[in-house]
């Protein structure tokens, strides 16, 4: 799995360039980037402006390694194609180059020419990375995320008047729902079902998953690459708490 790190994680887009400035991660991978050849940068762009469908951190980072074989390489350049937008560019280069004069400077003239070179060839708005960016974003916008679920499946004692006696059981079934609220934070609301209504819960599981499957049959067949690669499409196990 590629490293999918967001410098600005936290940052509104205003305070983003100054933020990047005092990531050394991020200083660190724009001198990967100042460093790469003219040729290397024009082979990422062409490829990048080829790409089709939904271009996600994995399939970003293979199209730069056809490129740049080196692992680390291909990583850093990825970061900066995820990270830093055209809008950003000429910020950027501007807040590097008033601290050309300071003795802790990341770059000197030569190295921040090059990476002025290669900023503004590389950075551009490449279609199947917007293409992206708007899944994740409506991946995130169409409600809260879910966290987890659980059936906690369990026995109740019936006792007598006195608490004397135990004279039966009553089995229930509680469905914990977890989600991640707009704040960010962990919404949870809890459930008691009757033995009926799990039933009916798996009945309605089971017709959506057939419908998600033929969703996901007829987009690949009416859209080939259409189907993008976000948490939402994504088909995984997940470990689940069996109480």
């Amino acid at each position: 799995m590629p490293d999918t790190v967001i410098y600005f994680r936290g940052f509104p887009p205003v305070d983003r360039v100054d933020a990047l400035l005092h990531n050394a991660e991020a200083l660190d991978d724009l001198k990967v980037v100042a460093g790469l050849t003219a040729e290397q940068i024009s082979n990422i762009r062409v490829r990048l402006e080829a790409a089709t469908g939904f271009l996600d951190p994995n399939m970003l980072t293979a199209v730069v390694r056809e490129v740049v074989s080196d692992d680390a390489v291909a990583r850093a350049v990825h970061r900066i194609l995820r990270n830093i937008k055209p809008i950003n560019v000429q910020h950027l280069l501007n807040a590097l180059s008033s601290r050309l004069s300071q003795a802790d400077a990341p770059f000197d003239q030569t190295t921040l020419k090059g990476l002025q070179d290669s900023l503004s060839i590389l950075v551009q708005p490449y279609p199947a990375m917007e293409r992206f960016a708007k899944a994740e974003r409506l991946s995130d916008a169409t409600g809260q995320q879910l966290e987890c679920l659980d059936l906690i499946c369990d026995l109740r004692p019936i006792f007598d008047e006195r608490r004397e006696r135990l004279e039966g059981m009553m089995p229930y079934t509680r469905l914990v729902v977890v989600a991640t609220g707009t704040d960010g934070l962990p919404n949870s609301f809890e459930a008691e079902l009757t033995h009926e209504q799990v039933i009916d819960l798996v009945d309605k599981a089971t017709k959506a998953r057939i419908k998600l499957e033929l969703l996901r049959t007829s987009i690949e067949s009416w859209l080939p690459d259409g189907l993008p690669d976000v948490a939402m499409t994504r088909v995984s196990r997940r470990e689940s708490t069996d109480a």
